[in-house]
């Protein structure tokens, strides 16, 4: 087996790996977290009326529309129908697989290139709103946490460790953001690594430091103008998301206060970066259950609601997701196709009005590219 076939072999085995460690954790381990069976949970999620689902899929569908201010914001030119379209196909390949999240860049950058976008101003969309995503899921236990401070609430000993953490992890980020940002030092470092690396890989073009440096200088412009949408978009976004978790709760039952609801959303937050598994499935079901079900939630429900957050958070995006990248990779291919042979045939018609009659034009198809623009 050649290197490439080992390496192929040994990212199968550790998505497949991925995969059973997150159905593990649901299957057994998320009814002696819950303390319930499976039958108990299943007759709980059976129970929710049809009215129900179409609320949840609104404001699911909502949420993700809110998510391209951020989006759109970061990329200027880009629509928030094609934002739209970004967000959930990304989501729909990084989902499935492990450490999916490179996977669904490559899909984004794809389709960023076919609509006419730069290859840096991708990398620099990509850039900040990750910066802002990572952020953003650190801000939500320390919000927790002086919820429950202003309440009162003498409970919350598991969020204060997680909403402490979470603090001292955002200061850490901030702290590295900043230094990356305020001087060219952290740049120039970071493009000297990847220099080295390029050496250690055999690879002759290096460059980067000063790709570093510039990518900093665009960086800085762009927040520079559009951190207020940048925050806006997020912070309206995570609203979306623990509105649809209170919902949720609130369909299998009598949800809990709105401070353990939003805390539970915290530690989905907080655990939804372990990225081991797709999605960071069976955590993030476990660590959310056994929170509302130590705060007093009736154990089936807590789970039958974890589980029907989930179901739309994660499990929706990847057939809905997928089957608009599907369809939109389809147009652009018959798009493709239909585009060079126009062209072809174009210029198989001019060459054969320029060439001497007693000589044949040669009729050999010409390749074409068609030419990357926005639309």
């Amino acid at each position: 087996m050649t290197g490439e076939g080992r390496r192929v072999a040994r990212r199968a085995v550790e998505a497949l790996a991925a995969v059973a460690t997150a159905v593990v954790l649901l299957t057994l381990g998320l009814p002696r977290i819950a303390n319930a069976t499976w039958t108990e949970i299943g007759t709980v999620l059976g129970s929710v009326p049809l009215p129900w689902f179409v609320l949840l899929a609104a404001v699911w569908l909502a949420g993700l529309w809110v998510h391209t201010i951020v989006l759109v914001a970061a990329l200027p030119g880009l629509s928030h129908r094609r934002a739209f379209f970004l967000n959930i196909s990304g989501s729909s390949v990084s989902n499935v697989v492990p450490l999916g999240g490179a996977l669904g860049t490559a899909v984004n950058w794809w389709s960023c290139r076919r609509w006419g976008f730069t290859t840096t101003a991708f990398v620099r969309w990509a850039l900040v709103t990750n910066i802002w995503d990572v952020l953003g899921r650190l801000v939500v236990p320390a919000v927790a946490l002086g919820w429950f401070g202003l309440e009162g609430r003498g409970e919350g000993d598991l969020l204060l460790s997680a909403g402490l953490g979470s603090v001292a992890a955002l200061l850490a980020a901030a702290a590295l953001t900043a230094f990356l940002l305020r001087t060219d030092v952290g740049a120039r470092r970071l493009g000297a690594a990847a220099d080295r690396l390029q050496v250690r890989l055999h690879r002759t073009a290096g460059g980067q430091e000063a790709r570093a440096v510039e990518m900093r200088g665009a960086i800085i412009e762009l927040v520079r103008h559009a951190w207020p949408r940048l925050t806006a978009g997020k912070l309206l976004y995570a609203a979306a998301q623990a509105a649809l978790l209170w919902l949720c709760l609130a369909a299998v039952g009598t949800p809990p206060a709105a401070s353990v609801v939003f805390a539970a959303f915290a530690v989905e937050r907080v655990l939804s970066l372990a990225v081991v598994t797709p999605g960071a499935t069976g955590f993030v079901e476990l660590g959310m259950t056994a929170y509302l079900v130590r705060m007093g939630a009736n154990p089936a429900s807590a789970a039958a609601g974890v589980l029907l957050y989930r179901f739309f958070v994660i499990g929706m995006e990847v057939p809905v997701g997928g089957t608009l990248l599907l369809g939109w990779t389809a147009r652009q291919m018959l798009h493709s196709g239909v585009r060079g042979a126009s062209a072809t045939e174009a210029l198989g018609g001019a060459a054969r009005s320029e060439a001497p009659p007693d000589v044949p034009s040669s009729g050999m198809p010409i390749s074409t590219e068609p030419e990357a623009r926005v639309r």
